[in-house]
């Protein structure tokens, strides 16, 4: 895909180039126009009112109007297409591992307590997250989120895992709806839940019966000083309207002290509902086969239209003097209010389902990337017949630099791994590769491998092991609770992958070795797979000696030159007691 990109860039760089240009243009004329306007306006009062010179006068005004709009819109483009540009260039930044672009690190979804997704590095700075979210919206990211985090494991089956396939399949290939859709997003990000739209949709409020009468009756009042001025009685017209307009005024005054706060906040409710309907209008035009029921309704675009209608009639009110006017000729502001409430009765519902069905898509389009943006790369297939199954060939770790990453493969079946071998050789990476390779299964994602097979397995994990001050918590009590609710996780049937990296490196060689082997009698069950490295030799020889079936041993090894240790990163079968602890020691002057 990177020629895709790097074959979109020049052109998109030119055009925003030559925009910027036209648009300094429009900026010059308008100004020249204005000038124009005030100019031969003021010539007209000095010479008599000229006709000539106010029609000239009129004339620039509306050609200044006109470039306005124009302008308005030439301004827009630019600033797509500059959004465009961006997103291109991160394509290109997650294809050569350069997180200085990806800048979106998801920090607020970490959390130490979480199964797996702090050992995965799902959030944070050089995460899953980081390198694949796309969305500039709070319900897409909260909903990409949630999908790396298996929120909702137990609704996962084969089924439904293909289906979210073959949507991410039709993502997948169409690379430039995916930048429009991102630029777009971008220019109308929306990081914070829209909370005045939030309220207007669930407000489900009714204007009283008396005010809706009152507000459709005043109007009929107009009637009577059109009456006597046909009439010719202009006395008793001036005196009519005099006393419309009192009656309108006390009206407004007394209805103020109703709750009509959506109206005070139907500007930011505009600029919400607008950042939304940008986002339909773009899956309308370009991917129209994702408005279907679960996450887009086609009566959206009706929805929205409603509610812009009736945010523009209350913007006629923003300004005070505007507001008292129109407050004047009838009871505007209980129109208004009438207006918005019907609009949540009818509609609230139906758009706030069709935002969590828009933030759904987003995060689709967020797992479309990595089959865009890895060297190598392919579905998974979900294996239904297998309990704890995992199967991945020439598997990298999509957050290495990809022109260093060390691809391996390794299948598991209801066993557990012991992965040996030194340190730095590559342990911990696989098994963490392990465990990303099925957080992409599951949310429907191409992985970076050339074979993944995987039945559905709740993850757990145990390595970023740490002490707390705060919580009066050592190292080892620390891996204590999460050995422990790895264990207690292990007992409901569930199939389940567990991921341990070093167990009980923090208590004494003796009871290591018998903690760890009472740890794998507990988890050999059936439906139980799991992965652990361990540079403990001693439990690997007991192991040995019992000709445990369940356990299947695994090692990475290194060869030396001169006082170089040069790793492969390949994963090999068997058992291995190599160290190279003394050896580093030595090069860092410790004999």
């Amino acid at each position: 895909m990177r020629d895709f990109y790097e074959g979109l860039l020049p052109g998109m760089k030119e055009a925003r180039e030559s925009l910027s240009r036209i648009n300094s243009h429009f900026a010059l004329i308008r100004l020249l126009l204005f000038a124009a306007f005030a100019g031969l306006a003021i010539a007209g009062v000095f010479r008599h009112y000229s006709i000539i010179l106010f029609v000239l006068s009129f004339v620039s005004l509306a050609a200044f109007i006109v470039l306005c709009v124009i302008h308005g819109r030439s301004k827009h483009m630019e600033e797509l297409l500059a959004e465009k540009i961006n997103a291109a260039s991160r394509y290109l930044a997650r294809i050569d591992g350069d997180y200085s672009l990806l800048t979106d690190e998801g920090a607020e979804f970490i959390s130490n307590t979480h199964p797996f997704s702090s050992d995965l590095d799902i959030f944070g700075s050089h995460s899953i997250f980081a390198l694949y979210n796309t969305s500039h919206f709070v319900y897409g990211r909260t909903a990409f989120a949630n999908k790396l985090k298996c929120t909702d494991f137990s609704e996962l089956t084969g089924d439904s895992i293909n289906r979210d396939q073959k949507i991410v399949s039709s993502l997948s290939d169409d690379p430039e709806f995916l930048l429009d859709y991102e630029s777009i997003g971008a220019l109308y990000s929306m990081d914070k839940i829209p909370e005045a739209l939030i309220r207007l949709c669930t407000g489900k409020k009714k204007l009283p019966s008396a005010l809706k009468i009152v507000y459709k009756l005043m109007p009929l009042l107009w009637v009577v000083p059109v009456v006597f001025a046909v009439l010719g009685n202009s006395a008793v017209t001036r005196v009519s309207i005099l006393l419309i307009i009192l009656i309108n005024l006390i009206i407004w005054f007394v209805s103020s002290r109703n709750d009509f706060t959506d109206i005070f906040k139907a500007g930011l409710i505009s600029k919400q509902i607008e950042a939304v309907d940008q986002r339909v209008e773009c899956i309308f035009d370009g991917k129209k086969e994702l408005f279907v029921p679960g996450y887009l309704d086609e009566n959206i675009r009706s929805d929205i239209s409603a509610l812009m209608s009736a945010c523009k009639l209350c913007s006629l009110r923003e300004q005070p003097i505007m507001a008292l006017i129109l407050n004047a000729v009838m009871p505007y502001d209980i129109f208004c209010a009438d207006r918005l409430y019907n609009w949540s009765l009818e509609h609230g519902d139906k758009l706030l389902r069709s935002i969590n069905g828009l933030g759904v898509i987003e995060s689709l389009m967020s797992t479309a990337v990595p089959g865009l943006v890895s060297k190598v790369s392919c579905f998974p297939s979900i294996v239904e017949d297998r309990k704890a199954f995992f199967e991945g060939e020439d598997m990298t770790h999509p957050l290495l630099d990809p022109a260093r990453a060390v691809s391996n493969s390794v299948v598991i079946d209801s066993k557990t791994a012991l992965i040996t071998g030194s340190n730095m050789s590559g342990k911990t990476t696989l098994i963490r590769t392990v465990g990303i390779m099925c957080i992409l299964s599951y949310i429907g994602a191409k992985v970076p491998a050339s074979k993944v097979s995987a039945s559905v397995m709740k993850i757990m994990t145990s390595m970023r092991i740490a002490d707390s001050l705060e919580e009066n918590m050592s190292t080892f009590r620390a891996e204590l609770i999460r050995i422990g609710s790895i264990v207690e996780a292990s007992n409901d049937g569930t199939p389940m992958l567990f991921l341990i990296d070093e167990v009980f490196r923090g208590t004494n060689s003796q009871d290591r070795t018998d903690g760890a082997e009472i740890l794998l009698n507990k988890l050999n069950k059936p439906y139980i797979s799991g992965f652990m490295t361990t540079h403990d030799y001693a439990l690997c020889d007991r192991a040995v000696e019992r000709k445990d079936g369940n356990i299947v041993f695994f090692h990475f090894s290194e060869r030396y030159e001169g006082d170089e240790v040069i790793f492969d990163y390949k994963l090999r079968s068997g058992l291995s007691h190599e160290s190279n602890a003394k050896f580093l020691m030595r090069l860092v002057g410790i004999e």
